[in-house]
């Protein structure tokens, strides 16, 4: 499926780009372009590049070779970029401090911190935390506000993080690996509630990087595959989420692909017995 061209500059467009470090190629001939609205997941094996590539797209690493523009531009001031690129990821939510108020939490999103701290010059307005409250509800946890952020569960320390992302209105949000450490069913909770605030009007971009291939939802009609820092696939997820892809990328024979909810779920071929084990057994237990 070939897709319509952006209607205004590329969040990021990267071109043939790559990136070494003490000599070895961690990224290599990468060519990624995210535009506005758009839903990426970005899925790849533990240590396939996945972050570092993110860190390029958004400015936080600098290429080796090739071409980045973000916003149509190839130098820039990227602590503006900065501000508006939300990250939500259960690496970040450890960092908040767990006697703070989910509300402070997410006011501190204004103000690019972690952990809301009262500077003179720098403190929230009564207008930040309205705003904060707003977008609190926005995400169905209004109730939480007043809520230790270290008593929350997984998953709504997850949702506070959202609407801390949303309250600084992002051009991009970024979910790294944000099911990392659920259990099966705070996992699918959580996929269900991010599930159905994907499909709000105006949303800002999305880029989901994980390394489960059932964690793509069906929002997400864009997927780049990577493996050992280089492109495997790149198009729409229905084209790409295959049986050939998915042998390919993890080096294991696949005894065939279901689909289920609009998700993939790959049933993996037992070398050792001839049977099959599956991302969805794994899940529902054994049949």
């Amino acid at each position: 499926m070939a897709f319509p061209p952006c209607p205004a500059p590329p969040l990021f467009d990267l071109a043939d780009v790559g990136f070494e470090r003490d000599g070895r190629k961690i990224i290599d001939g990468v060519n990624w372009q995210v535009c506005t609205g758009e839903r990426w997941a970005l899925l790849g094996p533990n240590g396939s590049g996945k972050s570092t590539l993110l860190k390029l797209a958004i400015g936080q690493l600098w290429a080796s070779t090739g071409r980045i523009e973000r916003l149509g531009m190839e130098y820039q001031d990227l602590r503006d970029l900065w501000r508006r690129i939300g990250l939500v990821a259960e690496r970040i939510a450890r960092e908040i401090p767990a006697d703070e108020p989910a509300l402070d939490t997410v006011v501190s999103g204004v103000l690019a911190q972690l952990g809301l701290k009262f500077f003179v010059g720098m403190e929230p307005t009564a207008a930040d935390r309205e705003r904060g409250l707003a977008e609190l509800a926005r995400v169905g946890c209004a109730e939480l506000a007043d809520r230790p952020f270290g008593v929350l569960s997984q998953g709504e320390r997850q949702k506070v993080m959202v609407a801390r992302a949303l309250v600084a209105d992002p051009l991009l949000l970024v979910f790294d690996e944000p099911c990392d450490g659920m259990d099966p069913g705070a996992r699918e909770r959580f996929l269900a509630w991010l599930g159905d605030h994907l499909r709000a009007v105006g949303a800002p971009a999305v880029v989901l990087v994980t390394h489960h291939v059932e964690e793509i939802l069906p929002a997400f009609d864009r997927t780049l595959v990577i493996k050992s820092g280089r492109v495997l696939a790149s198009g729409a997820t229905a084209d790409v989420l295959t049986q050939q892809v998915f042998e390919s990328l993890y080096d294991t024979r696949l005894e065939r692909l279901e689909r289920a909810g609009g998700r993939a779920w790959p049933i993996w071929g037992d070398a050792g017995t001839g049977g099959a084990f599956s991302a969805a057994q794994s899940f529902f237990g054994p049949s």
